[in-house]
């Protein structure tokens, strides 16, 4: 369902449906922009590419869906040994109470978190509830927001120790590192 988009460090898209978490946060460059929803239209356009073609958002919903986007990217800093951020939570809580899940069973996988709505409102549900699927599933640990303050990239980490810290160990690690070094070296004199 996720708008597949080329990942850092040749990295593959977060399963399942974290694919459309990692889309929806990621629809922000924080370096360089663009901003997909920095209009409704935008923020239309890319619930269109999502499957969510019959949202007709205004701007109450792009301003809800960017307090959902950076609550989130907030908690993927805290999966990446960030401080939990209180705010973070009671925006995603606040965001949540306006998009109602309902229990449905399908046919292929059993009972599941669907929304209420076929609206914006719905979408959103979809995002929520895709982070609820996700937290019982074991993999929402796994999503991460990238290190790097100038990038802050959400990326899946796959490694067996669940250990990686940026987007691009080519990219972010390095500007990390350098920093570590070049601050070493004032210290020394």
């Amino acid at each position: 369902m996720a708008g597949v988009k080329k990942q850092p460090g040749d990295r593959e898209e977060a399963p399942g449906g974290l694919a459309l978490v990692q889309s929806f946060v990621n629809s922000v460059n924080v370096e360089f922009g663009p901003d997909e929803f920095a209009t409704a239209d935008g923020l239309g356009e890319w619930l269109g590419r999502n499957g969510f073609a019959s949202a007709n958002p205004d701007d109450l919903d792009r301003q809800d869906a960017v307090a959902l986007r950076e609550s989130l990217r907030a908690l993927l800093r805290e999966n990446n040994g960030g401080k939990p951020d209180p705010e973070a939570h009671r925006t995603f809580e606040h965001i949540a109470r306006d998009c109602p899940l309902v229990v449905k069973f399908t046919e292929d996988s059993g009972p599941g978190l669907a929304p209420a709505q076929s609206d914006v409102r719905g979408a959103l549900g979809i995002v929520l509830a895709s982070v609820v699927g996700a937290v019982t599933d074991g993999s929402w640990q796994r999503l991460k927001a990238c290190q790097e303050h100038r990038c802050e990239w959400a990326f899946y980490d796959r490694s067996r120790n669940r250990a990686s810290r940026w987007c691009s160990m080519a990219v972010c690690g390095t500007r990390a590192k350098m920093r570590v070094y070049r601050q070493a070296k004032r210290e020394q004199g």
